[in-house]
């Protein structure tokens, strides 16, 4: 059943990815900004913990959505870039790879 599903996330990504982007190039620079904004919520919130800061539950759930929100867009983001960069209909042909 989670393979199951696993297929059909994969199928959504994939349909996003080619209808987002068939027509426009996927821009470097959003991608270079959500590692930015990735590594200054890391790095400010590592800090705050290292010097004896301890979050409540809210502050907890607030710092990994900062975190870990832009550094998955980012990688998605990187992936769809990569493979676009492979030819015109590559985000096509994964579009329907991944509804097999």
């Amino acid at each position: 059943m989670l393979n199951e599903y696993e297929g059909t996330v994969k199928a959504a990504f994939w349909r996003f990815a080619h209808n987002h982007y068939q027509t426009k190039k996927p821009l470097l620079l959003a991608e270079a900004a959500l590692f930015v904004w990735f590594t200054f919520f890391a790095l400010i919130y590592g800090s705050a913990v290292l010097a004896g800061w301890l979050p409540t539950i809210i502050e907890t759930v607030v710092g990994v959505m900062l975190v870990l929100g832009p550094l998955a867009l980012g990688l998605m983001h990187r992936r769809i870039r990569i493979e676009a960069a492979k030819g015109p209909d590559a985000l096509y042909r994964k579009r329907i790879a991944a509804n097999r």
